[in-house]
């Protein structure tokens, strides 16, 4: 008999290629933005939610700032998830409030994966997703698009702004382990 003891529900397994990562749309803009979604794309099996492709669309505005995204190609290279109003209704009371006070994208993100078991890992770098995410025991799970690259087999230099680093990341989830964010 085996007795070792089991991993917590949401217990990170270490990030590999071909892990399932579920993306909020700043990740998605950022990949674009990068360069680097095709990569991601082969390197994960990359999954969203239907109001995050929203907001996607929502923030292609030339001269803004956005890359302008092919939702039709997105679409065939990821998984578009659709949230029922029970799970979201689970997981805002298991996050306390929480996580009616995200964007609708990032509450169907932390909904779905909240009841979700396996090996999979999330890509916001929204604070407000993260504070939710730690309520709802998922903080380890968040990854860095700069780890995802690294992971992808991505060796050209990039310059990840700030919040997309995965300094950044380990900064916030001590931050808010500690209560000081």
């Amino acid at each position: 008999m085996d007795w070792a003891p089991r991993p917590a529900k949401h217990q990170p397994m270490g990030l590999k290629s071909g892990d399932v990562i579920f993306l909020d749309t700043t990740a998605i803009i950022e990949a674009h933005v990068l360069g680097i979604w095709k990569q991601l794309a082969v390197g994960f099996k990359l999954a969203t939610f239907g109001k995050c492709l929203e907001e996607v669309v929502k923030g292609n505005r030339p001269g803004g700032g956005r890359a302008m995204v092919d939702i039709a190609e997105i679409r065939c290279e990821m998984s578009v998830l659709q949230v029922d109003d029970k799970t979201l209704v689970e997981a805002t009371i298991a996050s306390e409030g929480d996580l009616s006070r995200l964007h609708a994208g990032e509450s169907e993100l932390l909904a779905l994966v909240h009841a979700k078991e396996g090996d999979w890992s999330i890509s916001s770098q929204d604070l407000g997703c993260l504070h939710c995410g730690k309520a709802l025991g998922l903080l380890d799970r968040f990854v860095s698009l700069e780890e995802m690259a690294q992971v992808a087999g991505i060796r050209r230099r990039i310059l990840f702004r700030d919040h997309f680093t995965k300094k950044w990341l380990t900064t916030m989830r001590t931050r808010l382990r500690l209560g000081t964010l």
